[in-house]
């Protein structure tokens, strides 16, 4: 009796790990697919050609940085997606797919930085631009794999306002996600040209069919949406920004000028992207106002159908009153 309990308690989570592993492993197929090849280094050890650079599971690479961040966290927010739908029909546990996720991203972290680590020449000392290279990237992808936690956490939580939150912050590394995968179906070289109106209104639908699944009653949801909303606005500055810093060679790892760089293009940025966060509170109105339409006719139908029903029951009792 003890064994098939212990069995019977298992299954939920070998079956949730499972599900948190390979939505991790969904969330780096982009970089997957188009080979996995690590980009070119500005501060690789040895000379070597762009074809001839190592295998890794992660874009590492200043280049690279979003999209680093953008394959790591959505393993979370997949896993958690894939949890509440599963849920419905099967007993599961979130710690258990937390744990495959952060397990699939340990060692694709670990074999990524461990490859950026001796073509770095870290193993016999490196230089100081090369160790605080290696030190910055791995902040980020560790960066990355504490808020894929944090977007399962989010995207499984009984409440849809936190739910809806945490699908909307992910709007736009999902957008990035796509766009990966464009260019892995595609060409690097000469993308597609809706690419760039793909990643500018991508997000902007996201967010707002969250919020018309979020709704607006209790009506602190209302937080929810000003939060969405908020972080449309500000992330594709936060994100272009922290490129820029990051990308500007001329700067030699200077950290405080780059900072200084991504500072300053920001509220540049930020003046130009408020047109996606107004599509997405459109569309969120729109679709609110139909949804509690749809809903008031259908409560009103059912209603109607009761009544009815109930008439019909007095009815038949009343002849059998009279005789």
């Amino acid at each position: 009796m003890t064994d098939a309990r212990t069995g019977t308690a298992a299954h939920p989570r070998l079956l949730s790990f499972a599900i948190g592993a390979l939505a991790a492993v969904v969330g780096l197929l982009p970089w997957l697919v188009r080979g996995g090849t690590m980009p070119l280094q500005n501060l690789w050890a040895t000379r070597t050609m762009p074809d001839d650079m190592p295998f890794v599971l992660l874009p590492i690479s200043q280049y690279y940085a979003i999209e680093l961040f953008s394959v790591l966290l959505l393993g979370g927010v997949f896993a958690g997606i894939a949890l509440r739908i599963l849920r419905r029909h099967r007993a599961l546990t979130a710690w258990a797919a937390a744990l495959g996720v952060g397990l699939v991203h340990l060692v694709a972290v670990v074999q990524s930085f461990t490859v950026l680590a001796a073509g770095l020449g870290l193993d016999y000392g490196g230089g100081a631009r090369a160790l605080l290279y290696f030190a910055g990237m791995l902040g980020g992808g560790i960066a990355g794999m504490l808020l894929a936690q944090l977007a399962l956490w989010m995207t499984t939580q009984a409440s849809i306002g936190v739910v809806s939150l945490g699908v909307a912050l992910a709007a736009v590394p999902f957008a990035v996600w796509i766009r990966e995968w464009v260019i892995a179906v595609t060409s690097e070289v000469t993308p597609p040209m809706f690419l760039p109106d793909l990643l500018r209104w991508l997000p902007a639908v996201t967010v707002g069919a969250a919020l018309v699944w979020c709704g607006v009653r209790p009506a602190w949801r209302l937080i929810a949406w000003a939060a969405s909303l908020l972080a449309l606005w500000v992330v594709p500055g936060l994100f272009t920004a922290i490129q820029v810093g990051l990308g500007m060679r001329v700067l030699q790892g200077d950290v405080a000028e780059m900072a200084a760089a991504g500072a300053q293009i920001f509220p540049v940025i930020l003046a130009e992207s408020w047109m996606p966060a107004l599509v997405a509170l459109m569309i969120a109105a729109i679709g609110t106002t139909v949804r509690a339409v749809v809903e008031r006719e259908r409560t009103s139908r059912e209603d109607q159908d009761a009544n009815g029903a109930a008439s019909e029951a007095d009815g038949d009792r009343q002849p059998a009153l009279e005789s």
